[in-house]
């Protein structure tokens, strides 16, 4: 009995283990597969491919029909935010007016569901409607600011590799090239616009600094438009490119780090409520509970309790 119990103890210890240690393993398989096989092909454009599903694919076709009969659905803002957030194809476009259509109809058909034939409640349907299809910008929204600070995040590395090139002699499409091939793992977001923009060089014959300017308009980053700026100041006056891109990643490195001590600033202002609602009752009915109870004790003959 004691041998099993034994057996039973160290498997589970075993376990335990393997399941804590899962996370470590799951990363180095991982690492090692990525240096043992073959990498897929990638795609030239920075778009994001178009995901397979039957509801996207019925948001597809909605959307389609939809901006066939009302092209006007499809306004400059929402374009905007579409190819800030990566979806930059005709697909893209149609499958986000389908889901929007989709949410409009499932909320109407929800609050006529729930009318019970009230004139008052039906009519409650057309700002229900209308919330409806304001939904999915928000969550649009919210994915292009996660991308826009990706793109931040990454965008002081890139400019430091393309000092770097810079200082070796090449030129500013060569940099781009070079950096663009290096930072494929550490900085995706930027290889696949920087890539990109090496594209629509050599295709359309634009320059490099207003091809990085349309990139910083196409990612909506502010600081990429500065540093396209100063290149394009820079190849005017014929000086070196080294100098400017430093006092921009100079400029950008503070401007994270003044980010970074802000938001460490509102973290006290942010932990106040979580410390009234979840440490402060843990504190106090400890402290005051047997207080309570005894006054409620004394109290309860006066106000004719037993």
């Amino acid at each position: 009995m004691d041998f099993l119990v034994a057996v039973l103890t160290f498997t589970l210890v075993i376990g335990i283990g393997i399941l804590a240690l899962q996370p470590v393993f799951t990363q180095y398989v991982d690492t090692y597969a990525v240096r043992v096989r073959a990498r897929k092909a990638k795609p030239d454009s920075a778009a994001e491919a178009p995901k397979e599903s039957v509801i996207l694919s019925l948001a597809k076709y909605l959307g389609e029909l939809l901006l066939s009969v009302l092209p006007m659905l499809a306004d400059k803002r929402t374009t905007v935010l579409l190819m800030q957030g990566n979806y930059r194809t005709p697909e893209h476009l149609a499958m986000f007016i389908g889901i929007k259509a989709l949410v409009v109809f499932a909320s109407v058909f929800v609050a006529l569901l729930g009318a019970s034939g009230n004139p008052f409640n039906i009519l409650l349907a057309v700002p229900i409607a209308l919330c409806g299809w304001m939904i999915p910008n928000f969550f649009l929204a919210s994915r292009v600011k996660a991308r826009q600070n990706e793109v931040l995040r990454e965008l002081p590395t890139v400019i430091d590799l393309l000092i770097v090139c810079a200082q070796a002699g090449l030129g500013l499409l060569m940099c781009v090239d070079k950096v663009s091939k290096e930072i494929t793992d550490s900085c995706p977001i930027l290889s696949a616009e920087l890539k990109q923009l090496i594209n629509d060089v050599k295709m359309f014959a634009k320059s490099v600094p207003h091809a990085l300017a349309e990139m910083g308009e196409r990612c909506g980053v502010e600081e990429l438009i500065n540093v396209a700026s100063s290149l394009i100041a820079a190849e005017t006056k014929g000086s070196d490119i080294s100098y400017p891109l430093k006092q921009q990643g100079e400029a950008l490195r503070d401007k994270l780090k003044r980010k970074k001590e802000e938001e460490a600033s509102k973290v006290p202002v942010k932990m106040v409520p979580v410390i009234m609602m979840f440490v402060m009752p843990l504190i106090l009915c400890p402290m005051l509970g047997p207080a309570v109870i005894t006054i409620m004790q004394a109290l309860g003959p006066v106000f004719g309790g037993k």
